[in-house]
């Protein structure tokens, strides 16, 4: 953007407020209506529109020259624009055609004493030629001017340009040359003479045509990109001979023409000035180059024009270019000496010597703004704001961002998002179906080995029923990383109102990892015909056959969550029969559950233990990645989507059958902290190691380029000797290549794995926070949903270890798992910035990841110790809201006597009522399974 800017003079709007002009709506020439009068601006829209003005350079305030005031001479000094007047509009008028183009010349036959000026209108399919009559006024009416038409040409094709001159060298007078859009030309004469001519070349896409008078021809470019000069004699010869209609010369510019202008400089020369779509060509008349100038921004329009007389020594051919920002840059010749920003972006320029104002710029708008303006030597400075050095508070902050939610919820009524929601369901209904019985052998491309194990499929079947026509509808199945899916997306376009559509896919098992999730979401998202999108989503569970399969049960593991359900139900007294009918034999009543992946090589477990006479479940495994699956299949199954529940709605009694299936899930404590920062300090070494490979890549594959241009320039030279050296290297290099490739491969192979694991460590921390029995409110566990989101993305500029740090800083200092201390420092800032800059000039270091796991540890400990401390007072049931939380201070060290004494009372209070209760407790050991029920209960 230039500093400077062209200041404004005058400017008035055109009729049509609307996008009707291009680079030909404007012409800007003496009429010679009358003796010594200026120029004339005429413009033409494509709505019809043909209007004539001739600024008169009025002030909006005229000074008083006679008073003594000082300060008058230095405002009319600084008010140089000029206010638009009814008399500037000395022609406005509706024509009934389109215009297309507008000029002015010597049209008719008139004597040569008549020096006024005909103006030429080309429409699509008609020429007109006017003449401008002036009526004087009578008394206190002024001047009346109307355009008297006195020719009507029709045009048997399209128009699209055209151009005048003294074809042939006559003098006095003017012909004119009309291209249709076929590229053709015709010939109008004075004496309504008119022909027709098509030029050699074949010609698609038609370009702007003008006449250079000096030497008698036409210029054009072809759609061929190749400037082209035709003599008119040759044109207008009838006889058919092609050696007679090439061009003189040719000269190939490379690009399409957006305009092109011919000016004449010296007594021997005229010039052809061609605007293209990244250059800026200059060619003499000849067909020898003057120069070309590189643009390093997209031109709109330009103008052309020679300051001085072109039989003056000092004439020189000025160039101005308005680029798509909306700056004008002056040129004379190829060196630019001027640039200054524009109001608005115009589609036309032009040059025009106004009353006050000589050497004016002319500039036309897409929507009609018509301006006249100047080269201004005034400056528009930017002042740099002044820095706010303020300290960041971070209380004031939280402050600040807890007012502007309470306005939110304030100002947002949730009853509209319902109603919406509502008739998202009633346009579009969605059903979704797993055929999890029917499971064939995959027929898909996994990285599942299948060694001991096959591996298999399921079908999901999606019905959509739409009750209205639809623009756009599209369809998206989200999956966990580690499943497949045969197709993920479907897009349909113009669907018919009470319509069906259905599809099936099939859905697999991808990676040798179990999926952190069982659930499946299908996203429908619809564009109705008033443009009105909406999204909705269902979500279905995968079968758990399709990962796993039955195997012998362990009896010591590693990772072990305790599961309790009160009161003692009758209907699970056929233990893990009942609830994985799957894994078991028909009619058999195990105790004891073994699950392992569906590779045979694999032998990682995961164990459901049933007690008999209790209603305790353990879930065990040593790898803890195996256990969400596992765990939130079990939960699933004793809520509302386990078989208990179906044999409760199949009795008569289905009011307290259905009392009887309701069930409240509850978990107490989190699993071990350590894994986590285990699995953290997995994917970080993985990703730094997948940094290096990539990085020696860039550079072999540099190496091997090299090389390889080497090998051409040594083959060019017929180098024979040499070839044998740098063929040896190319071999090498390439070997290095390849390895570093196959490399890189399995090393995102394991990252992806490493993602999988993690995820679904993440998974089982959310599970066991949302189904926390003594989560004290809303805002903790929307806080740490938030920070657990089993979503592990890594950036190409930051890891998933640098996305993360800033949440768990902020969660430090702000909300209710802040410090009690209050001794929390603000962000290092500054501190991770060094270390970046140390990370990019190849330090390799890991302060992110230490950060964070430091931050996690001590957040997810201090969290499990407020949730234990919770426990002992919400029994109360105090009803305190998220806000409260936000002052309250640390907790006090874990008692387990009055947690025991307050499960005990819990358990006495839920025996009586209806709902089921179910109690997982993590990380407990055999003594304390002991201690909770009588050894014969142990079925291992």
């Amino acid at each position: 953007m230039s500093l400077f800017k062209v200041r404004n003079w005058w400017k008035t709007q055109c009729p049509t407020v609307e996008s009707a002009y291009d680079s030909f709506s404007l012409h800007c020439a003496r009429l010679c209506l009358e003796e010594g009068e200026k120029d004339s601006i005429v413009v033409g829209s494509h709505s019809g529109q043909l209007c004539i003005y001739r600024p008169s350079g009025g002030q909006a305030s005229q000074p008083d020259f006679d008073a003594e005031d000082e300060e008058q001479p230095a405002i009319q000094t600084a008010n140089t624009e000029n206010v638009f007047q009814h008399a500037d509009v000395i022609v406005e008028m509706l024509l009934p055609h389109p215009v297309l183009g507008v000029s002015s010349g010597k049209f008719t036959t008139a004597s040569k004493s008549d020096t006024r000026l005909q103006l030429v209108v080309l429409h699509p399919m008609r020429l007109c030629i006017y003449q401008i009559v002036t009526i004087d006024g009578l008394a206190d009416h002024g001047d009346h001017t109307r355009l008297v038409p006195l020719s009507d040409h029709l045009l048997t094709k399209p128009a699209f340009s055209l151009c005048h001159g003294p074809f042939g060298g006559v003098k006095g007078r003017e012909f004119l040359c009309v291209q249709h859009l076929d590229g053709s030309l015709r010939f109008f004469e004075q004496d309504g003479i008119s022909y027709d001519r098509t030029l050699a070349t074949d010609r698609h896409i038609p370009t702007p045509l003008h006449y250079v008078p000096r030497v008698d021809c036409f210029v054009t470019v072809t759609p061929a990109w190749v400037l082209e000069c035709y003599r008119y004699q040759d044109i207008a010869e009838a006889l058919e001979s092609v050696r007679r209609h090439d061009p003189i010369w040719s000269l190939c510019v490379g690009e399409y023409a957006l305009d092109l202008q011919v000016h004449q400089v010296s007594n021997t020369e005229s010039v052809i000035v061609v605007l293209g779509e990244n250059n800026l060509l200059c060619v003499s008349d000849t067909g020898k180059v003057q120069f070309i100038k590189k643009l390093d921004y997209s031109p709109m329009c330009f103008h052309a024009f020679v300051a001085g007389w072109y039989w003056e020594p000092g004439a020189r051919l000025m160039l101005a270019v308005v680029s798509e920002s909306g700056s004008l840059l002056l040129y004379e010749s190829d060196q630019i000496i001027w640039s200054a920003q524009l109001g608005e972006v115009p589609v036309a320029i032009g040059r025009a010597n106004v009353a006050g104002l000589p050497g004016a710029l002319v500039t036309l708008g897409a929507t009609g703004a018509l301006a006249i303006g100047y080269l201004g030597s005034e400056p528009q400075l930017f002042r740099v704001p002044a820095l706010n050095l303020a300290p960041f508070e971070m209380a004031r902050c939280q402050k600040e961002l807890l007012e502007l939610e309470r306005e939110i919820r304030a100002g947002v009524d949730p009853s509209d998002a319902t109603i919406a929601k509502a008739a998202a369901e009633r346009d579009v209904r969605m059903e979704v179906e797993i055929d999890g019985a029917s499971m064939t052998a995959c027929t898909h491309p996994t990285n599942v080995p299948s060694a001991g194990g096959t591996v298999q499929m399921c079908q999901l079947s999606v019905s959509i029923q739409v009750e209205l026509a639809l623009e756009v509808l599209q369809l998206t199945i989200a999956t966990d990383r580690a499943v497949g899916c045969s197709k993920d997306s479907f897009l349909f376009r113009d669907v018919a109102a009470h319509s069906t559509e259905r599809f099936n896919v099939w859905v697999y098992p991808v990676e040798p990892a179990p999926p952190a999730s069982l659930t499946l979401t299908v996203f429908c998202s619809y564009t109705n015909k008033q443009g009105i999108t909406r999204i909705q989503h269902k979500d279905t569970s995968l079968p758990l056959a399709l990962f796993v399969k039955s195997c012998q049960p362990s009896k010591e593991a590693l990772h072990k969550l305790t599961l309790t359900i009160s009161p003692v139900s009758s209907v699970l007294g056929g233990g893990l029969g009942q609830l994985f009918p799957e894994f078991t034999p028909e009619g058999g009543a195990s105790s004891a559950l073994g699950l392992q992946l569906v590779t045979g090589s694999d032998t990682r477990k995961v164990t459901i233990v049933a007690a008999k006479s209790t209603n305790r479940f353990r879930v065990q495994s040593d790898e803890l990645g195996l256990m969400p699956m596992v765990l939130e299949c079990l939960i699933k199954r004793l809520h509302d989507d386990s078989p208990v529940h179906r044999v409760a709605e199949s009795e008569v009694d289905t009011r307290k059958n259905a009392s009887a299936a309701k069930v409240h899930v509850t978990v107490s404590g989190m699993p071990a902290v350590s894994e986590l920062m285990k699995a953290l300090q997995v994917h970080h070494e993985l990703g730094r190691e997948l940094k290096q490979l990539e990085t020696e890549l860039e550079i072999t594959t540099g190496q091997m380029r090299l090389f390889e241009r080497r090998f051409v320039v040594k083959l060019q030279e017929r180098s024979l000797r040499a070839l044998d050296g740098i063929l040896m290297l190319l071999k090498r290099n390439h070997a290095s290549v390849a390895k570093v490739c196959q490399l890189l491969k399995q090393q995102r192979h394991k990252m992806t794995l490493t993602r999988i694991n993690l995820v679904a460590i993440l998974n089982l921390f959310n599970l066991c926070f949302t189904h926390s029995r003594n989560t004290p409110g809303g805002k903790y566990l929307e806080y740490l949903t938030g920070l657990l989101t089993p979503t592990v993305i890594d950036g190409t500029e930051q890891s998933y270890e640098e996305m993360l740090l800033p949440v768990v800083r902020y969660l430090e200092q702000t909300g209710p798992l802040k410090t009690g201390d209050d001794q929390s420092t603000a962000f290092e800032e500054a501190y991770l910035y060094e270390v970046k800059l140390r990370e990019a000039n190849g330090v390799d270091t890991s302060i992110h990841n230490d950060l964070l796991q430091r931050y996690i540890q001590r957040l997810l400990g201090r969290v499990n110790d407020r949730f234990t401390a919770t426990g002992k007072t919400s029994g109360s049931g105090s009803g305190r809201n998220s806000v409260d939380f936000e002052e309250q201070p640390l907790p006090e060290a874990h008692n387990e006597e009055a947690e025991e004494e307050q499960n005990e009372e819990q358990d006495q209070r839920t025996h009586d009522g209806t709902d089921v209760h179910l109690s997982v407790h993590l990380g407990s050991t055999a003594s304390e399974w002991v201690n909770y029920e009588k050894q014969s209960d142990l079925p291992l």
